[in-house]
């Protein structure tokens, strides 16, 4: 669990980039991660084994859910960042202020928007706004004059979110729940001719 919770957090730092890729590309970051995840798991784990279905299942659980729900977290974090770079590469006129402070102001009025329409605000806020809208209109935020959407809104952030932990969990697993057995299943299958070879007395001299 600690070797798997250390990884969680740079990878899942990564899946928090790969989620919103269009057409569900990033689901195959999910997979791929946790495979990675889970590989590194077992062989943190493999000296003790065979490990109790119940712990293994425990322990696979809390890391897939830490690192999926980090990676949501840090979506959330940056969505207001993201939308707006996205309002000023769209606003020609920004008044008399700087890019930057144009960005940092939208940010933060994005943030407020969540907080005021969404509460609490922060990532509950966030989930409730892709579920629901996913859209920022104009007169939600100062300065907005565009309606500005997410690339996955309601039904399909909704099944993104429940693939992507599928993929993860499965990934996860599939290299956690061996251990409990007490070797690989490739390990304990002979080479092939090895058995009859073995099974074979050497002839005798006499």
């Amino acid at each position: 669990m600690v070797v798997g919770c250390a990884l969680s957090l740079p990878l899942g730092w990564l899946l928090s980039y790969a989620a919103t890729l269009p057409f569900f590309l990033g689901l195959f970051f999910f997979m791929l991660f946790g495979l990675v995840i889970g590989a590194a798991m077992h062989r943190a784990a493999s000296p003790g084994r065979p490990h109790g279905s119940i712990a293994l299942t425990i322990g696979t659980t809390i890391v897939v859910l830490g690192c999926w729900g980090f990676a949501l977290f840090q979506e959330s974090r940056d969505f207001p960042v993201d939308m707006a770079n996205l309002a000023a590469a769209r606003t020609r006129d920004i008044g008399d202020r700087t890019i930057e402070t144009f960005r940092a102001d939208f940010s933060r009025d994005v943030r407020r928007h969540l907080r005021d329409r969404y509460p609490p605000g922060g990532t509950f806020g966030y989930v409730r706004w892709a579920l629901t809208d996913g859209a920022l209109r104009r007169g939600d935020i100062d300065g907005l004059k565009s309606t500005l959407r997410a690339r996955q809104t309601k039904w399909s952030w909704a099944i993104r979110a429940v693939l992507s932990i599928a993929l993860l969990a499965f990934g996860v697993g599939s290299q956690t729940f061996p251990l409990r057995l007490s070797a690989d299943a490739a390990s304990t299958r002979a080479p092939k001719g090895e058995s009859m070879t073995s099974a074979t007395p050497p002839a005798s001299s006499e």
